[in-house]
């Protein structure tokens, strides 16, 4: 009997305005401060919707609104260093005095990023004995795509740990015949939470326990993995350069795993927009094969990104590929083993980003749960791409 392996898949600074306010008193008991704010570009000033502000001795961070306006509140009496950041541009950091009961106004511009990199000749890598993420000395250009990588990964972070959501899916089950011939098994809908999976070295692939029948599963790391210590401290990454892919050219970074990892992992390429940086697919292999899965020679998962809202990305799409060894003498066997995952719907729990600018406190809204369609309200439709567990 031969064992498939199914997958499952579990985006010059410059400081405008420091303004204080007019204090504004509050309750007598009240020592909390709140620091509203703008984020614009330096170059025309221009509102950058959907950066990602945070103050990290408070436990805040935040999405500004579609006209870059957040607030951050309660935060403490003093100085408080804020940072902040949006894809494409430099990032920011900075402090502000908080005023007991008082509410501060500040107003940040940031500098769009351009860095030039050419086509590169991508050989076989070597093998990963010093794993982490690439040394900005050694390529500056490199690493900055690289910063902007995992920002994508932080923006969906923060995306699904602020503000959970409900997902639905429509997932498409095939294979293809060693005659060419393809075949649909099923097709339904799933309804998915925002919990995520988190890596671990050695836990891609899980197998039932011992005494009990099921399949074995490869847990596919996506996005928001690419911003977890554990993950980068156990993967190289090199710089793939541009490449043009279905005729647009794209930034590409590659990786593999550390060879220090025994069990099977995953290597690949993440693909980036060379002038928003905003992630636009992703292509992973399984590293090795696990003993025991015979006639399985390749694992492979391509993930198209789309925007839910206008720099903070969302997987739209996941087409995953399982490919036996052909046996030409039974044409009607199976070739590949397909899963297509395309999502279809969001729902907001708790509130949207953005929301917190009109309850600054970003406590639950009971009832306000909004229902987003991707295929009419999502750029870049024709890239969906599927769900993340």
């Amino acid at each position: 009997m031969r064992h498939t392996i199914l997958t499952r898949v579990l985006g010059a600074v410059a400081i405008a305005v420091v303004a204080v306010a007019p204090a504004r008193a509050q309750s007598g008991v009240d020592t909390a401060g709140t620091v509203i704010g703008v984020v614009t570009t330096k170059e025309g000033g221009v509102p950058l919707a959907y950066s990602v502000v945070s103050a990290t001795s408070a436990g805040l961070e935040r999405f500004s609104n579609a006209q870059g306006i957040f607030a951050l509140t309660p935060l403490h009496p003093g100085n408080v260093r804020l940072r902040i950041r949006h894809l494409g541009y430099s990032p920011v950091e900075l402090d502000v005095t908080v005023r007991p009961g008082q509410t501060d106004t500040i107003q940040i511009a940031l500098a769009h990023i351009a860095v030039r990199l050419t086509a590169v000749d991508v050989r076989a890598y070597p093998e990963c004995k010093d794993p982490g993420p690439p040394n900005a000395a050694a390529d500056s250009a490199f690493a900055t795509v690289f910063d902007q990588l995992k920002q994508n990964a932080e923006q969906y972070r923060l995306l699904t740990d602020t503000y959970p959501f409900i997902y639905a899916t429509e997932r498409t089950l095939s294979n293809t015949l060693v005659n060419g011939e393809e075949r649909t098994e099923r097709i339904d809908t799933m309804i998915v939470t925002s919990n995520r999976w988190e890596y671990k070295p050695g836990a891609i692939v899980a197998r039932p326990a011992r005494g009990r029948i099921g399949p074995t599963t490869m847990n596919i790391p996506t996005l928001v993995n690419f911003a977890e210590k554990s993950f980068l401290e156990n993967h190289c990454f090199y710089n793939g350069g541009l490449e043009t892919v279905d005729g647009t050219e794209m930034l590409r970074v590659d990786f593999n795993p550390a060879s220090k990892i025994k069990d099977p992992d995953v290597d690949g390429s993440m693909y980036l927009d060379p002038v928003s940086f905003q992630i636009r697919r992703s292509v992973l292999h399984l590293s090795k094969i696990p003993p025991g899965l015979r006639g399985l020679t390749e694992t492979e998962a391509l993930t198209l990104f789309g925007e839910l809202f206008p720099s903070v990305p969302v997987i739209a799409e996941i087409k995953s590929v399982n490919r036996f060894q052909a046996n030409t003498s039974k044409p009607t066997s199976e070739a590949t083993a397909n899963e297509r995952q395309r999502l279809i719907s969001v729902q907001f729990t708790k509130g949207k980003p953005g929301d917190d600018v009109k309850r600054p406190d970003g406590t639950p809204r009971p009832g306000l749960g909004t229902t987003m369609s991707l295929v009419g309200d999502m750029k870049h439709a024709s890239r969906k791409s599927a769900r993340e567990r």
